[in-house]
């Protein structure tokens, strides 16, 4: 049997409690949510629902039943008891019950019958959106943001977006409106409508490079900006690309066709000028199906091979 919490009087004196598997064979809940044991003289010593008929009540500090809706410090010893059957018990409340399933990510919901505070069963329920939202936001400020949330921050800090239109808490709580799950909680669609259309003019998710190809731009922790992109795709681009209000130049990680960094630059002018040369003679016969013209400033941009490119 578990814990409970203080006895409480049924009709003629008596107590009703609840058995629980969790503590032992002796230990139970009345139904006011006090901890109970049976003594060793009870005639009744199993059965999930008991009558109590000769109760004593002792000042304890007691664990919280989870079947309870109380907690109390006074426990109780129950020297004599009868069984019953849980149907003999009429529900004295009924409630929805909204509980957030870790396992699930999801918001379940239940009406549940007491018998004062026992359990007496659950059935499923609708789930109420409002509340839904409330436990979602919760789990998910619990949990912390995950990567995709992590780049957002970082997007609209270097955008320098207001701190009062992007409140974590506030937008997670917009976010979990309509959501069904943990997962569907995204902040991104929850940005106001002129916060999102400056933070892509500030902050765009991609740079769209010479080869017509558009790549992913990584905003950092300490403020820089920066695109991984094939060599060959920026052919002839003399000036770094630059974002943002304050005109922030991108850290370009230009790679081999192998997507190894072969070069990480600020100043592509330099690269081709100084660089390029041996990168060339160090590539071109390890990877001879991409292009490696002698003169970059006049060749083509592009992500294909030579075939592919003609």
């Amino acid at each position: 049997m578990g814990g409970c919490g203080a006895p409480r009087e049924a009709r003629g004196g008596r107590h009703c409690g609840y058995r629980t598997a969790d503590c032992g064979f002796d230990c139970g809940f009345t139904a006011s949510g006090a901890g109970a044991t049976i003594a060793p003289e009870s005639g009744v010593r199993d059965g999930e629902f008991l009558v109590a008929l000769d109760v004593s009540r002792i000042p304890q500090s007691a664990p919280r039943n989870p079947r309870s809706a109380t907690r109390n410090t006074e426990s109780a010893v129950v020297r004599l008891a009868s069984s019953i059957e849980r149907d003999w018990l009429r529900p004295t409340a009924s409630e929805a019950v909204h509980r957030f399933d870790k396992a699930s990510g999801k918001v379940r919901a239940a009406i549940v019958d007491r018998y004062d505070a026992l359990v007496l069963a659950e059935r499923p329920a609708a789930v109420d959106p409002d509340v839904a939202a409330q436990l979602l936001a919760d789990a998910w400020l619990e949990r912390g943001p995950r990567e995709d949330d992590d780049r957002l921050l970082r997007r609209l800090r270097f955008a320098g977006t207001d701190a009062g239109a992007v409140n974590l808490a506030s937008l997670v709580r917009r976010a979990a409106y309509g959501a069904r799950s943990l997962d569907e909680v995204q902040m991104a669609r929850a940005l106001p409508a002129a916060v999102a259309r400056d933070l892509d003019r500030d902050a765009p998710e991609s740079l769209a490079v010479p080869s017509g190809r558009h790549v992913r731009l990584e905003y950092n922790e300490d403020g820089s900006v920066s695109a991984s992109v094939k060599l060959q795709e920026v052919f002839g681009l003399a000036e770094t690309p630059r974002i943002g209000s304050r005109r922030e130049p991108v850290l370009l990680a230009l790679t081999a066709p192998n997507g190894r960094p072969v070069q990480l630059t600020r100043d592509l002018r330099s690269f081709w000028n100084r660089t390029y040369p041996e990168v060339r003679r160090e590539l071109r016969g390890r990877y001879p199906k991409h292009p490696w013209p002698e003169d970059p400033w006049k060749a083509k941009p592009t992500a294909s091979t030579k075939r592919r490119h003609g």
